[in-house]
């Protein structure tokens, strides 16, 4: 194996996959309850360490694990203001929590063509 631990910064990501429901208050369209399925990226930035960022099943246990808790729930009791754009924000914090030190890229999908990203 070539000797480039600690010395080049990688990415590496995953992408799961939730269904939720929500309604956005006092927004004309989203106000009412509808559901979508969400799709959400994740890179892990960092120096390789025996020849890897981060095990791809560790990554996927704890995006698993945080998406487990938003999955086929009713966001509205999770979030204030369940956007896109604040579950986005509330998912990188629960990675952030479960990653400490890591560098996190969150890319959250509301359906097809619209996204957040932090």
């Amino acid at each position: 194996m070539g000797g480039i631990d600690g010395t080049v910064e990688m990415k590496v990501g995953i992408i799961q996959y939730m269904d939720s429901g929500h309604l956005l208050p006092g927004h004309p369209k989203c106000g009412v309850p509808h559901g979508h399925t969400y799709k959400v990226e994740l890179t892990v930035e960092g120096p390789l360490q025996n020849g890897m960022v981060m095990d791809f099943s560790d990554v996927k246990g704890h995006l698993k694990t945080v998406m487990g808790e938003l999955d086929h729930r009713d966001l509205n009791t999770i979030l204030e203001f369940p956007s896109c754009e604040n579950l986005c924000a509330h998912i990188h914090g629960r990675m952030q929590a479960r990653l400490p030190g890591k560098t996190l890229h969150i890319r959250v999908w509301e359906g097809d063509g619209k996204w957040a990203e932090m």
